[in-house]
């Protein structure tokens, strides 16, 4: 029993309650160590067919435990079996696209059907509708869509006036502010040019 309390250990003296206590968390790691070598195991035929790597990193996890795991987590192979057959067939659907799509006007390059420029070389092929935002072709005079009238732009309008900067006041302002001093310049020359005639007496 416990000092000056009624009650008893667990496994009748503390050796024996401090021995249940080991098997207790050892047994909890044991399961954690099995359950993580069986995640590898399970993970690793997932990502890969080879039976060398799929042998190494189970090894790893089983002799280095939870190490390992961090080994494993950072050496293994990013994607999974599955995962790496949509990506190639994403990447094989997207190539064939591109493949029937007519190529670029000024440099070939394959273009999709959404494209509204070409990606290599910039030159602008397609126009959006301005309401709906879908692909037009350029010989299109309405969207038809929301049959939104497609504005073409024109290359022979002519660009519009420079803004003047900040600061800067209008010109009719500086145009009235000007013609008093060219007045005032006028009449003083026309005095200066009257005091220099010379007068015979």
């Amino acid at each position: 029993m416990l000092d000056g309390v009624g009650i008893s250990w667990p496994g009748g003296s503390p050796e024996n309650t401090g021995l249940i206590l080991a098997l207790i968390v050892g047994a909890y790691f044991v399961v954690l160590w099995f359950s993580a070598v069986v995640w590898t195991a399970r993970d690793i035929h997932q990502r890969t067919v080879e039976p060398m790597a799929q042998l190494v990193f189970t090894l790893i996890v089983l002799i280095f435990n939870f190490p390992g795991l961090v080994v494993y987590r950072v050496l293994r192979p990013p994607l999974t079996l599955q995962e790496a057959e949509e990506h190639r067939l994403e990447s094989s659907a997207l190539m064939r696209e591109l493949e029937q799509s007519p190529p670029c006007s000024r440099c070939g390059y394959p273009i999709a059907a959404d494209y509204l420029a070409c990606p290599k070389c910039t030159i602008q092929l397609r126009l959006a509708c301005d309401q709906c935002d879908r692909v037009l072709d350029p010989d299109w005079r309405i969207c038809p869509w929301c049959v939104a009238e497609i504005r073409i732009p024109s290359d022979d309008a002519p660009p519009p006036p420079p803004s003047a900067p900040a600061g800067t006041p209008p010109r009719d302002i500086v145009a009235q502010a000007s013609r008093p001093q060219a007045s005032q310049s006028a009449s003083g020359a026309t005095s200066v040019q009257s005091s220099r005639v010379p007068t015979f007496d």
